[in-house]
Order: C-alpha cells, then structure tokens, then sequence
C-alpha cells in the first residue's frame, strides 16, 4: 500500500513538472502570438484551447516544428518541448468550466503608420537601438534601391500574419524567427513602435505592388551616376599628376613660340 502511495506521488509530481516546464516553453514560445491563456487574438489568432490539433499528437508536433497556415514553423523547439507545451494545453483545455476566465485585453492605440515607414527605412531610431527593418527585409517600391535580401519580402506580411493585431503581437516577442529573436534580445520594440510597424505594414499591403522593373531603373540610374563619378574622379587625377620631361619641354617650346 505505501508503495502504491509513493508511486502515486511520484507520478503527481512528475506531471506536475512537465506541466511547469510546458507552461515555461509556452510563454517563451507561443503566448505573443496565442495569448498567455491560450485565448488567441479574435479575428487574427486563433485560440487554441478547442483546436482540434490537441487531441492528435502527431499533427500537433508537425504543426510546430513544420509551420501551417500563417504560423512559421519552430524547428528550434524540440519534440520533446513541444510535447510539454501540448500537455500544458491539453491541462489549460480541461480546466473546470467555473474557472475565472482573463479579463479581455486593453484596446491597444491606434498605429501611426507615417511613423513605422520612417522606423522602417531607418529615418526614426528605436528608442532601444534596433537595428532598421530595411536592414533585412524590404517593401515592394520602399526606398529607392529597396531593402535588404536576408529576410523575407514585408510586402504583404499583414495578410500572413493576422493583420494589425497578429503584427503587433509578433514583432514585440518574434521567438518563433531566430534571427530576429537574437538580434532584438536586448533591444526589443516599444509598444508604440510595434504598433506604428503593424499600422504600415497594413497600409502597405493595401497598396498597389509597384513592379519589380522599377528597381531595375533604379540600378541601372545608380550605375551611371557611379561611372560618372569614377570618370571625374580619374580626370582630376589626370591633371594632378607629376608631368613627364617630354611634356615640360614641349610645353616650354610652346611659352617660347
């Protein structure tokens, strides 16, 4: 009998530190996006206390490590961890119904799209010192050689990801991109600054794509402007230079003449 106590115990608190450590992992990876109950964003993020991938481990596994729909996938997360990520849910979803739900989310201010362009093309500082989205990232027709190729086109990432209230959510905890976890670690985004980002990228996405044939133009006018400048670069060098003996004679017998 005390045996069978002991076992009982040791079980509880077994399932009790995986459902600590699921708890852990879900705030670090998936509460930005899901929320910190599981209760999504309405209308952006779905919730994920009734999703039918609960109740299928395998789907639930390929869901996180391969990506599906919008979300990316997050093969940093082990199997292992995304298992006590699923049993934390699956303890979050059997809750007793008398349960007191989280109170609803503050409506958050409205984005100055004007001021996440700027944040974008680097004309604004982040207050923490983040390095300019068009670092890594572009926006078709934004800026006049466009961005950088590192990551993935922002043209109509608010369609991806839920529109403005999925945005906001996501760049100010981006666990599930390794790049840009690490390279905001300690620099993270402002609300305001998240908002103004989402508010454009929005705004952007709206907006009719201007053609790829536009930075072409645009390079090859970059081009021609460079030559030119070498060109008078390698003139004023010409006359600088020291003059040769042949040259100083003729031009003597010219003064002469």
């Amino acid at each position: 009998m005390k045996g069978r106590r002991f076992l009982s115990l040791a079980l509880a608190f077994a399932l009790g530190l995986a459902l600590a450590q699921g708890e852990a992992l879900y705030g670090q990876y998936c509460a930005a996006c899901h929320g910190a109950q599981g209760q999504g964003i309405p209308g952006a993020i779905p919730g994920l206390l009734d999703h039918p991938s609960l109740a299928d481990e395998a789907r639930f596994l390929r869901a996180v490590r391969q990506g599906i729909g919008a979300m990316p996938p997050l093969p940093h997360v082990a199997e292992a961890q995304a298992r006590e990520i699923l049993a934390y849910l699956r303890g979050l979803s059997g809750a007793p119904a008398e349960a007191p739900a989280p109170p609803p989310p503050a409506l958050a201010a409205e984005g100055d799209a004007e001021l996440g362009r700027a944040l974008f093309l680097g004309q604004r500082r982040f207050q923490n010192g983040g390095a300019p989205c068009q670092a890594c990232h572009t926006v078709a027709g934004l800026g006049f050689l466009g961005g950088g190729s590192l990551g993935q086109d922002l043209t109509r990432v608010a369609e991806r990801l839920g529109g403005e209230a999925g945005l906001r959510a996501v760049l100010q905890n981006p666990t599930a991109w390794p790049v840009m976890r690490e390279a905001y670690r300690d620099k993270p985004l402002t609300e305001a600054e998240a908002a103004a980002l989402a508010a454009f990228f929005v705004q952007a996405a709206q907006e009719t794509p201007r053609p790829p044939s536009l930075y072409l133009g645009r390079y090859l006018v970059a081009g021609l402007l460079f030559v030119g400048l070498l060109l008078l670069y390698q003139a004023v060098l010409w006359q600088l230079r020291p003059k040769s003996l042949a040259e100083r004679i003729r031009e003597q017998l010219r003064r002469r003449a």
